[in-house]
């Protein structure tokens, strides 16, 4: 859980510098890999034994796509994006647009595209680092987008570690698995 904090704590200042430095596609590539971080915490429920998987993982024996979920299917990418889908519709849209920035593709074309003349039927092409100057909204949206992907990887760290430390509340008990497992009588004493 360390990993997935600093991992996302990363990832917000590499994206606040590339929107300074107006460079929207990897921006949007940070976008991408902290939705890759929400995916694999809300993973770990799927998991068939999460502390020796997590074990596994961090010792470097494994990785998530060689690990088998409950349900016998590999936790590959595809899997993770529809097990985080079935409770949060709105990442599959985001996720695929997303996953345009990632690989090469049409959306790597336009921030080159400095202008046309349709008179004499030409292009010019601007090749740097930063983008053109054009539209702010463009940011704003991956900015809202970022947010509300960090804001979902914060609650699934946070609900995660509850339930790891007996001390869920009952919404979070159930949407990871461990509703009606012991009672008031019976809390544990929680592992360190």
């Amino acid at each position: 859980m360390l990993g997935a904090i600093k991992r996302t704590l990363s990832q917000a200042l590499a994206f606040r510098t590339l929107v300074e430095g107006w460079n929207f596609s990897s921006a949007a590539v940070m976008v991408r890999t902290q939705l890759d971080t929400a995916m694999r915490i809300n993973g770990i429920k799927y998991m068939t034994d999460p502390e020796h998987d997590i074990a596994e993982i961090f010792f470097g024996r494994t990785t998530y796509r060689k690990l088998k979920s409950t349900d016998g299917e590999k936790m590959m990418d595809a899997y993770l994006k529809n097990k985080l889908t079935d409770e949060h519709p709105w990442t599959r849209p985001f996720y695929d647009e997303l996953s345009d920035f990632v690989h090469l593709s049409f959306r790597h074309f336009w921030p080159v595209l400095a202008g046309t003349d349709d008179a004499t039927r030409t292009a010019q092409f601007v090749i740097l680092g930063q983008d053109p100057r054009k539209n702010e909204a463009n940011y704003y949206d991956i900015t809202d987008g970022f947010f509300k992907v960090t804001q979902l990887t914060s609650i699934l760290l946070v609900s995660f570690l509850m339930v790891r430390h007996g001390v869920p509340p009952l919404e979070y008990q159930k949407m990871w698995g461990v509703a009606g497992k012991g009672g008031e009588d019976e809390q544990e004493t929680p592992s360190t």
